[in-house]
């Protein structure tokens, strides 16, 4: 049952949540002929009907979105706006990349540059067009930018024709990660946009993990997947690929954030499981396909997969594992993160302690503890967050619990 404390909280919620139907048809991306189909046939129920219009419950749509967005594949059309990788966005994306470049892919000096010169110059003009302008506020040689522009170009023609170069303030950059201050200007998506929308959990951990660990990565993502929550994580050894083929293996959604270009498969034995992702799931990255893959590149993907995340999950991690760099941006960001209680009851492990006794990182025993946590606490650390997470009641529980010390 729903408890209110005054009427400006019920109004609140009515507002937020109640949807009439031309606002549910446009939530689902579907005709108003369609939802009416669904109601018919018991898919969908409306908490009042009338002739004219109905009411329905936002969290229940939620649900059907979910089957709906879930089933993105090949030849099917998207809800992606349109506009997006016109002539202006590819060049804005090839400029940017371009002063990246110069800047040696030192982000924090590039951004502040790149935002002042789009203030200045029409940055979504060709690199030839706007070179000498470009020069005489960068006080970089002007051959120096066309010859970088050129490589950069070369490798922006190794993406695919349905790639999504997606920048930061359009409707399909994640919510949530755009208000970090990891948030890349740009991410390369190949996949289904459409699963950005909906609540993710990243899953992290070793690229060496004990055979229980692997299951248990599996065993959280698929249970993850029951409950409409789209499983994140990196593609790396180990924990990852255990994570990312739980959800494969249930016909689940997965997004696969990485630390190489999106035109590149790292490591070579995932190249399988990443063309899935792409097909079924959601590959992205935040690196052009003219950049070199540095090992720098992984932290900050980690700090992506974070941003985008309501939570992490660590499974298995050693103490210097890199799991635990996400554990430290997803702090510092406001998302959740969870440990294993066996991790914590780990003697040869610090690592566990020191971050539970942190705001925002909580330990569990089961799947079913883990979520109800999550329901619990995400709205007053993500307040901005537009679905409601709802601990499932029927879930079964499972204990994901032991965390090596190998890494």
């Amino acid at each position: 049952m729903l408890n209110f404390n005054g009427t400006e909280e019920l109004k609140k919620f009515l507002s937020n949540e109640i949807l009439l139907t031309h606002e549910a048809t446009e939530y689902l991306g579907i005709s108003s002929q369609r939802l009416h189909q669904l109601v018919q046939s018991g898919k969908i129920t409306p908490i009042k009907s009338t002739k004219s219009s109905s009411l329905f419950l936002k969290s229940e749509l939620y649900e059907r979105k979910f089957e709906i967005e879930k089933s993105y594949g090949p030849g099917r059309s998207t809800t992606t706006p349109m506009g997006l990788n016109t002539v202006e966005t590819v060049n804005d994306a090839i400029n940017y990349f371009t002063l990246l470049s110069l800047f040696k892919n030192k982000n924090k000096k590039c951004d502040p540059i790149y935002f002042h010169l789009s203030n200045q110059i029409d940055m979504t003009m060709e690199t030839a067009k706007i070179a000498q302008e470009l020069s005489s506020i960068t006080g970089f040689d002007e051959r120096e930018i066309l010859f970088e522009s050129n490589k950069v170009q070369k490798g922006f023609e190794l993406l695919r024709k349905d790639d999504l170069i997606v920048k930061i303030g359009t409707e399909l950059y994640p919510a949530l990660l755009s208000k970090t201050d990891q948030a890349p200007v740009f991410l390369f998506m190949r996949g289904n946009p459409n699963l950005l929308k909906f609540n993710a959990i990243s899953i992290v951990g070793t690229r060496n993990p004990s055979e229980y660990g692997k299951k248990r990565a599996q065993t959280l993502s698929e249970k993850l997947g029951l409950n409409r929550i789209v499983v994140a994580s990196g593609l790396a050894k180990g924990i990852d690929t255990s994570a990312h083929w739980g959800a494969v293996n249930k016909k689940n959604p997965t997004i696969a954030v990485i630390g190489t270009p999106i035109t590149k498969s790292y490591p070579k034995e995932n190249e399988e499981l990443q063309s899935i992702i792409e097909s079924n799931g959601l590959v992205i990255s935040q690196f052009a396909p003219s950049m070199n893959v540095q090992r720098w590149n992984f932290p900050m993907r980690n700090a992506v997969m974070s941003g985008l995340s309501l939570a992490t999950v660590i499974i298995e991690a050693g103490e210097t594992s890199g799991s635990l760099i996400q554990a430290d941006y997803a702090l510092k960001q406001g998302r959740m993160v969870f440990i294993p209680q066996s991790a914590i009851e780990n003697e040869d492990l610090k690592w566990p302690t020191k971050y539970v006794q942190q705001k925002g990182a909580y330990k569990f025993s089961t799947i079913n503890e883990l979520l109800t946590t999550l329901a619990k606490h995400h709205n007053e650390l993500l307040p901005s967050i537009e679905e409601t997470v709802e601990a499932p009641a029927s879930i079964s529980e499972g204990s994901v619990g032991y965390v090596s010390k190998d890494e």
